[in-house]
This record gives C-alpha cells, sequence and structure tokens, in this order.
C-alpha cells in the first residue's frame, strides 16, 4: 500500500472512531481527564490579549475552543477536527453572545481551511497520536500561524513509564487510527525540523490518580513561528501607528 493510500485509510478510521464517540464524549470516565489536559494546554498560552485569534486542532466537542472564547471576547477562536458529528457537538456549546466569534469547522490536521498568518495562538491536545503525517500537519500547523505566533501541544510521553509505553504498542494493535505516542526528545526534534523556533518542553511528568485517570504520563510543548520578535497577538508599533 502507498503512503498516500495509508494515510487516506488512517483518516478515515480516525472520522469513524470519533463519529461513534462524538455522542458519548462528553459523558464517560475520561471526559474529566480531557478536560483537565485542555485546561493546562490553555494555561501555557503567553500574551494572550482580548483581540488574540485561536485555533484548536482536534478540537472533538469543543470544551477548550469555547473556553478560550471565553478568554478573547474582542478576539475569535476556531475548532477543527476529522469528524463531522464532532463539530455537531461542539457547535451545540457555543453561547449565543459568542457566536459571531466561535466557530467550528471539519477538517483534518494537515489541510487547515484558513488563510496563511491567521491566527496568534494554537493547542493541539490529545490528538496529535492520530496524525499519518506528523511533519505535514506541524507544518499546516505553522503556515494559519501568524510570525512568533504560539503552538501548544499536549501528549502523552512514553519515555516516562513502561505502562505507557506499553499501552502505546497496545493501542498501535487494536486502534487503526492510533499512528503513536512520541517520546518526549522525539516530539521536540518534529516539532524543531518542521521550522518552529524558541522550543520550550513546559511539563514532563507522570500523573496518579486525578480526574478520573488512574495513570498518565504527559507532556506539553511550546514553540513559536519564525519572523518575530514580538510575542503573539502584540502589535507592532507599525500597526499601531
Amino acid at each position: 500500500m502507498s503512503e498516500q493510500r495509508r494515510a487516506q485509510s488512517r483518516e478515515r478510521w480516525n472520522k469513524a472512531l470519533f463519529d461513534w464517540w462524538a455522542k458519548s464524549y462528553d459523558q464517560g470516565r475520561i471526559t474529566r481527564w480531557f478536560q483537565y489536559t485542555q485546561e493546562l494546554t490553555i494555561a501555557n498560552l503567553d500574551d494572550l490579549v482580548p483581540s488574540s485569534r485561536v485555533l484548536d486542532v482536534g478540537c472533538g466537542t469543543g470544551h477548550a475552543t469555547v473556553r478560550l472564547g471565553s478568554l478573547v471576547p474582542e478576539g475569535r477562536t476556531c475548532g477543527i477536527d476529522t469528524s463531522e458529528v464532532m463539530i455537531a457537538e461542539a457547535g451545540k456549546k457555543v453561547p449565543r453572545e459568542a457566536a459571531d466569534r466561535v466557530e467550528f469547522r471539519r477538517a483534518s490536521s494537515d489541510d487547515i481551511p484558513y488563510a496563511d498568518g491567521v491566527f496568534t495562538h494554537m493547542i493541539c491536545t490529545n490528538s496529535f497520536h492520530h496524525y499519518p503525517d506528523p511533519i505535514k500537519a506541524l507544518r499546516e500547523m505553522g503556515r494559519v500561524l501568524e510570525p512568533g505566533g504560539q503552538l501548544v501541544i499536549f501528549e502523552n510521553a512514553p519515555d516516562l513509564s513502561w505502562y505507557t509505553w506499553a499501552w502505546d504498542k497496545l493501542l498501535r494493535l487494536v486502534e487503526p487510527s492510533h499512528i503513536r505516542y512520541y517520546p518526549s526528545r522525539e516530539l521536540g526534534e518534529m516539532i524543531a525540523r518542521a521550522g518552529y523556533e524558541r522550543l520550550e518542553l513546559r511539563l514532563l511528568k507522570n500523573e496518579f490518580r486525578k480526574h478520573g485517570k488512574l495513570f498518565a504520563s504527559v507532556q506539553i510543548w511550546s514553540a513559536r513561528t519564525p519572523g518575530a520578535d514580538r510575542p503573539a497577538g502584540v502589535k507592532s508599533p507599525a500597526a499601531e501607528a
């Protein structure tokens, strides 16, 4: 099977899994854990201002996207997901007063339906391990970020524990949509190879008995697109003139 056909097959599996999961996504025990990790990821966004523009890649049913909407009341927040059913569920969460600045679209991580440099910030939580071509996805994320824009990724870290390492091996066997968890060093190297700068490993730790999760090994990376010295979302003096 060619790489292109393999990637298309993975994409179909991703869509089928999350279409099926969407209706119960917010009711399961794992929901509290997902929302905790999303809040943790949001807390690592730097220099958010009311007019910031934020994209949530792999948004699921939209918890993080809607939360971000409340943090940037003069800006814009968008969520994309490969599942139409997830997107439909996410749309139900948007408050009426935020309908003109919070939106959801069905899209994949390597084909984002926005113009170059639209966003100041971007998050990706609990979904990077599903991407068939992670470097392509990272470059596409960078394309829609402005110069100096910030990307924050939350993922599992199989280099921290035998449990997460073994769980990753099992998922590769039984879940076709699961590509792999990346050790922290490898994930950081991929982000750098995709052209990002100012990489920071913000978190690398094991979590025990927290928010419905018995055990987890986690990592959070922050990185910036090149081309600007100022923080993302902060206007240049020329723009303010």
